[in-house]
């Protein structure tokens, strides 16, 4: 199991949290709000660059509120790819190493037009990932029930650095399958990305490890038995889950009492 350990922070409270991120000893994910990009400038991408360097790497989560890569309204895709282009472009200037997005899937609107969407949105992932060199994108199941669209869009958009998130807290609420089901039909080679945070079943709530009921123990052998490479992040609400998620992550996925 990895010690290589990501705990989500917004942008704008990074400089006052990077050094108990770093007494945990992990490493940034950094959330950016969309109305918050117009603010990150060459000095002030320089500042954050020069904050992040005290960690071996980090990841970032993009803006995620109305952004949607499948639209129909050819608007309103245009200024979710300008939003995204310029997570990206930031990312890139940061050295990040991957990207967590949403795609959004709504099959309330779109279910009967899949094929519409799914053309759209992988032109949307493929403009982004041929216009530069950088980190991976890893798009993120949010409300699906089984892993078919992200496969889909996956597959379609059929790039190395177009990769899945797998959100353990989401798939509680929302699957209708096992997450070893899941992870199984998506055959993850190249890269995976974790989200690591906890809820009873009924509400993203984005409880600490070990205070909803999700299987930790579970997770880990599957986590274990995946022959790709990895990367782990900690989604906490508030500085006490974010000790109490890091001292069951610690013990439960590293320590030798959890790996027996």
């Amino acid at each position: 199991m990895t010690d290589d350990l990501f705990i989500r922070v917004p942008s704008e409270r990074l400089q006052r949290e990077a050094a108990a991120i770093a007494a945990c000893g992990a490493a940034p994910e950094v959330y950016i709000r969309a109305d918050l990009l117009p603010g990150f400038t060459p000095r002030s991408i320089a500042a954050t660059r020069k904050l992040l360097a005290a960690f071996p790497g980090h990841t970032i989560h993009a803006p995620f509120m109305d952004v949607w890569p499948g639209a129909a309204d050819a608007d309103m895709r245009q200024l979710s790819l300008e939003k995204m282009r310029r997570t990206m472009g930031i990312a890139a200037d940061l050295g990040s190493r991957l990207v967590v997005m949403h795609f959004n899937y709504d099959p309330l609107y779109y279910r009967q037009q899949f094929p519409q969407w799914l053309e759209r949105a992988a032109a949307f992932y493929a403009e982004l990932l041929c216009e530069r060199d950088g980190p991976f994108i890893a798009l993120e199941n949010i409300a699906e029930p089984t892993p078919h669209v992200a496969l889909q869009l996956l597959e379609k958009v059929a790039h190395p650095r177009l990769v899945h998130c797998f959100d353990f807290g989401h798939h509680h609420v929302f699957a209708r399958i096992p997450f070893a089901e899941w992870l199984f039909y998506l055959k993850p080679r190249g890269h995976i990305h974790f989200h690591l945070h906890d809820n009873r079943g009924d509400a993203d709530d984005h409880l600490a490890l070990g205070q909803g009921s999700i299987d930790w123990p579970a997770a880990r052998e599957v986590i274990l038995g995946l022959s790709c490479p990895f990367s782990i992040a900690l989604e906490p609400k508030s500085a006490g889950s974010r000790r109490a998620a890091v001292a069951f992550y610690r013990k439960h996925f590293l320590s030798r009492r959890g790996a027996s």
